[in-house]
């Protein structure tokens, strides 16, 4: 198969992925199924595929290290959505609030701290071109995910 035939037939299949996923979201900040967030990252991993363009041996380095990654950052998200979504501004004094934007510097911090590291390791595996590129990828997919999620709520 021709390097343009499967740029072409990766593509479709990242846009399925999306579309299939956006079509049955739910999008009122409910939680999602198990089987939602794997169609998510079936999504994000056809994109990531699709635009990183991985050797074989490039893709044996670098997914397990990815989704070590992803999990960390993940994690970190989700200790941020903890603080702004218990801990709501409304009726707390100054001095809680202030705990709670230094809570939130800490993440912010060390998800930097994450994302340096993890750089250092991708660059073991992965040229800095495809660094780069996953960088924007995942910024495409966000956009798109966002974007779909935005039509549903409109159509609902």
């Amino acid at each position: 198969m021709n390097c343009v035939l499967k740029k072409i037939l990766f593509r479709a299949l990242a846009l399925l992925f999306v579309v299939f996923y956006a079509s049955g979201t739910s999008v009122y900040g409910q939680r999602h199924s198990s089987d939602e967030m794997r169609r998510i990252q079936d999504a994000k991993v056809a994109i990531i595929t699709n635009r990183l363009d991985l050797t074989q041996e490039q893709s044996a380095g670098f997914w397990p290290l990815y989704n070590e990654y992803s999990q960390q950052r993940r994690q970190i998200h989700r200790d941020m959505r903890k603080i702004f979504g218990e801990k709501k501004a409304d009726g707390v004094d100054d001095r809680a609030a202030m705990n709670n934007l230094k809570e939130v510097q800490e993440l912010k911090q060390k998800e930097l701290d994450l994302e340096k590291d993890y750089q250092q390791r991708f660059l073991k595996v992965i040229t800095a071109s495809q660094l780069a590129e996953l960088y924007k990828a995942e910024k495409t997919f966000n956009d798109m995910l966002i974007q779909r999620l935005k039509q549903n709520r409109r159509q609902d």
